[in-house]
């Protein structure tokens, strides 16, 4: 099965801020990197989208609309349907999502 992977503005911003931060910090060679790293994870999204994982904090609160992929360091949250996957947020998998989660309903 072979699916669409859409990007949201969240998604897109998540990846910008992601590329800023390696700029900043002196790690430009990492950007290459993170950019072909995802593009492997949005390929295996599109070809097995169901293969993601539910994240065990949507499962503690009886939610079961969100899956994930783990591509260390970072969390690739999305939504599945109607042979569409919307990447709604790239996290890195040490911080907290729910303060994450929290940061991002405040500043939008």
């Amino acid at each position: 099965m072979s699916c669409k992977v859409l990007l949201t503005e969240f998604a897109e911003e998540d990846m910008l801020s992601i590329r800023d931060y390696f700029l900043t910090s002196e790690q430009e060679n990492r950007v290459e990197r993170f950019y072909a790293q995802m593009a492997k994870v949005f390929q295996r999204i599109a070809m097995a989208p169901e293969a993601g994982s539910w994240p065990r904090e949507f499962l503690d609160a009886g939610i079961q609309v969100y899956r994930e992929v783990y591509s260390h360091p970072w969390r690739v949250f999305y939504q599945y349907e109607n042979d569409t996957a919307e990447i709604l947020l790239i996290a890195d998998a040490r911080r907290d999502l729910k303060t994450i989660l929290r940061e991002r309903r405040l500043t939008k």
